[in-house]
């Protein structure tokens, strides 16, 4: 599976790869898995800073319970971050599992140096190795063994 990075830094890359292999018809899928990404990562954004929160409440109700100050209003603003957080990341793994599955469809970058060509007539053969054996009896293919 091609990095995600690559995706998000050079999509045109991608797309350019999908041409020289034939697989126009993948094209949409760079689109849609940016826009999945973005959202993805506005998401993570969002769910660190809720994170963060409720870390820098909870250290506020420690100093305060410290100090015998009342922490009723910080207790309720800490009880419904763990909800908006719940949402977020059931939204999240949902993405990234999208993200996944889009992602399993796009090829992997071929090399500079490997020849185009759409199929078996038009691929150049660069190098054999070995000699190929002549048998005098028909060969069975992988299904037939």
């Amino acid at each position: 599976m091609i990095d995600i990075n690559i995706v998000r830094e050079n999509p045109d890359i991608v797309r350019e790869n999908m041409k020289k292999r034939f697989q126009e018809e993948k094209l949409p899928l760079v689109d849609k898995v940016s826009k999945k990404d973005q959202e993805w990562r506005r998401i993570k954004t969002i769910t660190d800073g809720l994170r963060h929160e409720r870390n820098k409440i909870s250290a506020q109700v420690a100093e305060a319970k410290k100090n015998k100050k009342p922490a009723e209003a910080l207790l309720k603003k800490a009880k419904e971050i763990p909800k908006k957080l719940s949402e977020l990341e059931t939204k999240s793994r949902a993405l990234q599992e999208e993200i996944k599955q889009i992602m399993m469809q796009i090829p992997n970058i071929i090399h500079k140096s490997v020849p185009i060509g759409r199929d078996e007539s038009q691929n150049v053969e660069r190098k054999k190795i070995g000699k190929i054996p002549k048998f005098d009896f028909k060969i069975k293919n992988h299904v037939e063994i």
